[in-house]
């Protein structure tokens, strides 16, 4: 059987290697939370730039939809122009050849 002695020393070695358990358990948890913020803030900053990325394209997008829609309508004025010069182009022929056919006539005659 221990003696009253050997059971205290014994007693107080278990105290102490439970404590120092406990302070090991302690210290590897901190570490865990500690690497479990910065993964958080590392996260979080991505997560703030792709936000801002998502931004920057829709302006884009909405910039060049703009620009777009301008230019359909540049092209669509520029149309009717081309419309309106070709039926110019044909009456003025027409009447130049008219005119021609009155000249060529009073020649002959």
């Amino acid at each position: 059987m221990l003696t009253l002695k050997t059971q205290i020393i014994l007693a107080i070695v278990l105290v102490t290697f439970a404590s120092i358990a406990q302070a090991k358990d302690l210290s590897a948890q901190q570490a865990g939370v500690e690497y479990a913020r910065q993964e958080v803030e590392k996260a979080d900053a991505q997560n703030k730039l792709d936000l801002k990325e998502v931004a920057e394209a829709e302006k884009l997008l909405e910039q060049r939809r703009k620009a777009f829609e301008l230019q359909t309508k540049q092209l669509a004025d520029d149309r009717k122009k081309a419309e309106l010069s070709k039926k110019r182009l044909k009456e003025a022929n027409e009447k130049m050849n008219k005119a021609q056919t009155i000249l060529d006539q009073a020649w002959k005659e």
